[in-house]
């Protein structure tokens, strides 16, 4: 009897394994199916949405499923290159284009080129002695530039609740606010980064680089470290690598309109 019971234990632990794995693709075929309806009633309620990706986990699904819905050549893709990016990333982002057929509207720090251009305009080692300034520079204003070139009506991103308690009652969709005219579409807003990643792994979608070395996310090289695995799907434990000890949970690209008002 206690074999028996032994090899039903077993028997159920698979199951529940088994049944496990398969509620969590039915989660992600669900959350799938919604986000192309936001995604496609973002592009008709809008008439120039924009997405910026860091290429990022979250950012890859939403760049997927923008793909799989034919609409990628109706959203224009954003990527700021703070020029202190790991250049995996910038591989990444090459790799991207290519696969989903499209050119990422790239915006660099006003005035630069390179990295040499921001050592002699601003310094170094500015993220040092001046991290509110950096983040001015190097990301805030070049979004801002983006949001007003590109005349963007809505702004995509892959913000999500479980990213912290700053981002914790996210709702999908948030009206103009503090004079900012974009509307932003947290379209990813009530996914999990395990969801997310059931996402790629299901349908087998490349990913960055960095992600296999330990990197839950990926920004600035200066503000990026690796995170043991068991801590990512932790509440907030994909971005606890980012800014670690210094008190920080945004770099400003979504705090910025606060910034316009002072």
């Amino acid at each position: 009897r206690v074999g028996v019971s032994y090899e039903r234990q077993q028997h159920v632990r698979k199951s529940t394994e088994w049944l496990n794995v398969k509620a969590r693709e039915e989660r992600v075929r669900a959350l799938t199916e919604q986000l192309k309806t936001d995604l496609l009633r973002t592009v008709a309620m809008f008439d120039r949405p924009i997405f910026t990706t860091a290429l990022i986990a979250g950012d890859v699904v939403l760049l997927d499923v923008l793909h799989k819905s034919g609409l990628v050549d109706h959203v224009p893709v954003v990527f700021m290159d703070t020029l202190h990016l790991f250049n995996e990333t910038l591989e990444f982002l090459e790799d991207c284009e290519e696969r989903y057929g499209f050119k990422a509207e790239r915006y660099l720090p006003a005035g630069c080129a390179d990295r040499k251009d921001w050592n002699e305009q601003f310094s170094s080692d500015l993220y040092m002695t001046d991290v509110e300034k950096y983040d001015q520079h190097a990301k805030v204003e070049p979004l801002s530039r983006a949001l007003t070139e590109l005349r963007a009506d809505a702004w995509i991103n892959g913000r999500r609740r479980d990213h912290g308690f700053d981002r914790a009652f996210l709702d999908v969709y948030e009206s103009p606010s503090g004079g900012v005219d974009q509307f932003k579409v947290n379209a990813i807003a009530h996914w999990t980064f395990r969801d997310c990643w059931d996402y790629l792994e299901l349908n087998e979608v490349p990913y960055h680089p960095l992600h296999d070395e330990g990197y839950p996310s990926i920004g600035d090289l200066q503000s990026t470290l690796p995170v043991p695995k068991e801590k990512w799907f932790e509440y907030a434990g994909e971005r606890s690598g980012r800014w670690s000890g210094e008190g920080k949970t945004e770099c400003g690209i979504h705090t910025f309109e606060k910034k316009r008002e002072e």
